[in-house]
């Protein structure tokens, strides 16, 4: 079948053989049908296995598809040949239903909303399909072309030229050969080359390949592919170079690969007609497969390939802008401040009826009159406002204005939040100022106060400090007393354990050793007892055997020597002549045999000596193992011992050690006691001389306070003398002037305000703070009475 084809003339049937090349050309065939048809088989399997009838057993459930449809693209290259006809007419055919599903999406949006829909115009591509599978188009052409004797490439395109004179989708270039011919799709002009257009629309199989495959010892080959003979599936176009080879029938009703492709395109569309279809476009941004880069040329050209831009152009030929009622809201409320909707919350009717009043008002200078009919710029459907050509536009622009006015609104607010900001800020800035002021004399008086206090706390902590001295250094006594009582005590108690543990040790070792010593010793000499009874056991063995073997070769050299004791005792020794052999072997066979017996007997009891020896040697082995075993238990709890004793002469030094770190302790706390004590000691002299100081200090300011009311006294008769006895008024202002100048002068000097002032310490440099305040006059001598009287 692969060698030669068979022609049938008439009733006469011929066997043609097949050159290299041809045979090569069936071969290839050959096994494209083969995968063609098991990738079907395969497919058809899967669907069957996976399908949901097959896998529920609910008979009235109502079943549904979800199928997925990966597409050819469209393809326009330099040179294009019958395999770009193919892909590019079912684009055109995948294109009209996208058309008209869009068409038909739009007209159901409209009808929905209640918008009446005007006359729509768009690109419809059924004069390329006519052109392409109408009855006098490239389809019928090319089949006829193919059943045609002589039919060829050329004379396929003369004839579509000649058939399609009025359409306008075909067309002929300048340059064209007379091969080429050129088609207007949807997506833009393709120019194809007919060369092997006949050869490759003929790609049929040999019947001869047919009866090979039915001889196939593979089910899936020989079953399921004779079953498929009949399938309209199309095949990959076979090679140019087989134009002998397919023309094995002449009749007209044979399969081409067109037809094929046709019949299998419209049981697709006729699939895709039954359900509900989305589309997915996919666009390549560039074509150097790089992040971030768009080429708008190319993008732009495969959205028009992909029919975006004709869907686009159908669904906005009416009204190119559509906003949801509450996206108008949202944007176009501002364009009147006024504007309040009457129905926040109500039904569609209502809402359509704010939208209408709002548009309404905003596009009242687009409205145009056309017939005597007033055309807005806007129609209002159920839950969409759709906006005409330049309304939506004229709407944003006003918007923009709107939002001018409104900023100066914010901007006059702002500006307001600005200066209350500012006078708060400067209000909070001088409360804080005050704050800082009334801090600072509350603080100056504060330091006074702590100044004094800080005296009597020295004087305080130090009495306090000489008594937690004094204690301090009763408990170092103690815990030195308690540190070398302890240690002794830990000592002796420690040796004490010691012995006693080493005496137990010894005992317990000495109990535990001397049985088992015992019962070694005595393993030991039964062991020496045994092995001089199993020496004894192999002599005598040995020595049966010496006996057993020099008899029998006694017996075999046939002298036997036979004593005989009668009961007299007399020996009577009879030895057989050589003229009586039978009788002499005759005695001799009893006696070895009974030196056999005598000598199996031994052996006998000689291997259950053995076997008993065996036993009592893998007994005393087990014994031994287990006193090996409680050696080494010994062995370790003497180390523990051991380890224990180590631990507690680590403890010993460790204590020792600390005693002698304490020590030192106790020798840094007595340099230190010495220390403070000597401190203390100046403290108290220090305290002594302040003391001092501070008594002369007392009796220096009694001193003023007492020439100062005396001061004020006579100062206070002298202006009450001249007040009462002095008529000229001028002569009183000038007394009572020079009396307020000497009150201030007086209060500023030495002894008036200025007392208040730290004074330095004769001895340590420190300042001294006298308890009078800022105050004069009368209120200074005042403040003074309780403390001069309390002297």
């Amino acid at each position: 079948s692969l060698t030669e084809r068979t022609v049938t003339a008439r009733n006469e049937v011929f066997k043609v053989p097949l050159n290299l090349e041809r045979a090569q050309d069936s071969c290839n065939a050959f096994a494209k049908e083969i995968y063609s048809n098991a990738f079907d088989w395969l497919v058809k399997t899967i669907n069957y296995a996976t399908c949901a009838e097959n896998n529920y057993e609910n008979p009235k459930a109502d079943f549904g598809m979800i199928g997925l449809l990966d597409i050819f693209g469209f393809e326009s290259f330099a040179v294009n040949r019958f395999e770009q006809l193919c892909i590019n007419y079912a684009n055109e055919k995948l294109q009209q239903k996208f058309t008209l599903d869009i068409f038909r999406s739009v007209q159901q949006e409209y009808e929905y909303e209640g918008i009446e829909l005007g006359e729509v115009t768009y690109k419809d591509n059924a004069d390329v399909l006519s052109l392409i599978e109408g009855r006098m188009g490239l389809i019928s052409v090319l089949n006829e072309e193919c059943v045609r004797p002589k039919g060829n490439d050329n004379a396929f395109v003369t004839k579509v030229y000649a058939m399609n004179k009025d359409t306008d989708v075909l067309f002929r270039g300048r340059f064209f050969q007379d091969w080429e011919f050129g088609i207007k799709h949807y997506a833009g002009e393709v120019t194809y080359d007919a060369n092997n257009f006949v050869t490759k629309n003929m790609d049929t199989l040999p019947e001869d390949l047919n009866y090979c495959r039915k001889k196939s010892t593979n089910t899936i080959v020989s079953a399921e592919i004779i079953r498929n003979v009949g399938s309209s599936r199309p095949r990959t176009p076979a090679s140019a170079k087989r134009p002998n080879l397919l023309k094995k029938k002449s009749s007209i009703g044979s399969a081409t690969v067109w037809t094929k492709f046709k019949t299998q395109l419209g049981e697709l569309m006729a699939n895709i007609g039954e359900t509900r279809t989305r589309y997915i476009r996919c666009v390549k941004p560039n074509t150097m497969k790089q992040p971030r880069i768009m080429q708008h040329l190319s993008t732009v050209e495969q959205l028009r390939c992909a029919g975006v831009v004709a869907a686009v152009t159908i669904s906005r030929s009416a009204f190119p802008n559509r906003l949801e009622h509450e996206q108008v809201f949202d944007r176009f409320m501002c364009l009147e401040k006024s504007f309040m909707r009457k129905y926040p919350n109500g039904d569609a009717d209502e809402v359509m009826e704010d939208v209408i009043g709002l548009l309404g008002r905003a596009l009242k200078s687009v409205e145009v009159e056309n017939n005597g009919k007033v055309v807005q710029g806007f129609v209002c459907g159920k839950t969409r406002a759709y906006f005409r050509a330049g309304a939506l536009e004229y709407l944003e622009n006003k918007r923009l204005h709107a939002f001018s006015d409104l900023a100066k609104d914010i901007q006059r607010a702002v500006r307001g939040f600005v200066a209350r900001s500012k006078y708060q800020r400067l209000r909070r800035t001088a409360i804080f100022l005050q704050a800082q002021v009334r801090c600072n004399a509350a603080r100056a008086q504060y330091f006074k106060i702590y100044e004094a206090t800080i005296l009597i706390q020295c004087w305080s902590r130090s009495n306090f400090s000489r008594a937690k001295l004094v204690q301090l250094k009763r408990d170092d006594r103690a815990t030195k007393i308690q540190t070398a009582f302890r240690a002794i005590v830990a000592l002796r108690r420690f040796k004490t354990l010691r012995a006693a543990a080493v005496k137990i040790q010894a005992r317990a070792r000495g109990s535990h050793q001397r049985p088992l010593y015992r019962a070694a010793l005595a393993e030991a000499l039964e062991e020496a007892k045994l092995e001089n009874q199993l020496k004894t056991l192999q002599r005598k063995l040995e020595e049966a055997e010496a006996k057993r073997i020099e008899a029998e070769q006694r017996a075999e050299e046939g002298k036997t020597v036979i004593v005989y004791r009668d009961g007299e005792g007399k020996d009577s020794d009879a030895t057989q002549a050589e003229s009586q052999p039978h009788s002499k072997a005759a005695s001799s066979r009893p006696a070895a045999s009974a030196i056999s017996a005598h000598q199996q007997t031994l052996m006998d009891e000689s291997g259950k000596m053995l076997e008993y020896l065996r036993k009592e040697v893998f007994k005393l082995r087990s014994q031994n193992s287990q006193l090996r075993t409680d050696f080494e238990l010994l062995k370790e709890n003497n180390q523990r011992l051991m380890d224990a004793n180590a631990s507690a002469g680590a403890s010993f030094a460790a204590l020792n050690q600390h005693a002698k770190q304490m020590s030192k302790t106790n020798a840094k706390l007595k340099t230190d006691g010495s220390k403070y004590k000597k401190q203390a000691h100046q403290l108290s002299m220090a305290q002594v001389e302040l003391k001092e100081e501070l008594k002369m200090k007392q009796g220096t300011y009694i001193a003023e306070v007492h020439s100062r009311l005396q001061y004020q006294k006579t100062m206070m008769s002298i202006v009450d003398l001249v007040q009462d006895n002095c008529r000229d008024h001028r002569l009183v202002e000038q007394v009572l002037k020079l009396h307020d100048e000497c009150e201030s002068d007086y209060m500023s000097g030495p002894t008036g305000q200025d007392f208040h002032t730290p004074t330095k310490n004769k001895r340590g440099g420190g300042r001294v703070s006298s308890p009078l305040n800022e105050s004069g006059g009368q209120g200074f001598a005042g403040r003074f009475k309780s403390f001069l009287f309390s002297d």
